[in-house]
């Protein structure tokens, strides 16, 4: 019986750490706030931050937030906003999605959708309705 106490409890650690994996927390938003989303050739793809800001993803106004944009996260025909880029945000698969540069220029992880076991990937609308800059 132990045996199986043990076991258990070792799967439910083990399982814990990647069911929160790459989860935003509302204390890390300072943190994100104003970082710069740089695409693997070292396209400018905008800031995370309030949809007040001239350059965030998530102002309507904002090239950076539009549907058809070469530099958009949002445009499904980019190399960053389609489903099936290397490059891509909304790639699950994907091997070199956006990073993600604090304001004092250190790597804070990758914008992307998944997978869900990689500690440093972040959802975009994760961070946008965790920190409610819509």
């Amino acid at each position: 019986m132990k045996k199986i106490i043990s076991l258990f409890s070792i799967i439910v650690l083990a399982s814990a750490n990647t069911i929160y994996a790459g989860e935003m927390n509302s204390w890390e938003c300072n943190t994100f706030e104003d970082a710069k989303i740089i695409g693997d050739d070292g396209d400018y793809l905008g800031r995370l931050g309030p949809s007040y800001m001239s350059d965030s993803i998530y102002n309507s106004s904002s090239s950076y937030s539009s549907t058809y944009s070469s530099d958009s996260i949002f445009n499904s025909s980019s190399k960053y906003g389609n489903t099936y880029s290397s490059t891509s945000v909304f790639n699950d698969g994907a091997s070199s999605p956006p990073i993600i540069l604090a304001s004092n220029g250190i790597s804070l992880g990758k914008l992307s959708v998944g997978p869900s076991y990689s500690s440093d990937r972040y959802d975009p609308y994760d961070i946008k309705y965790t920190c409610d800059w819509d």
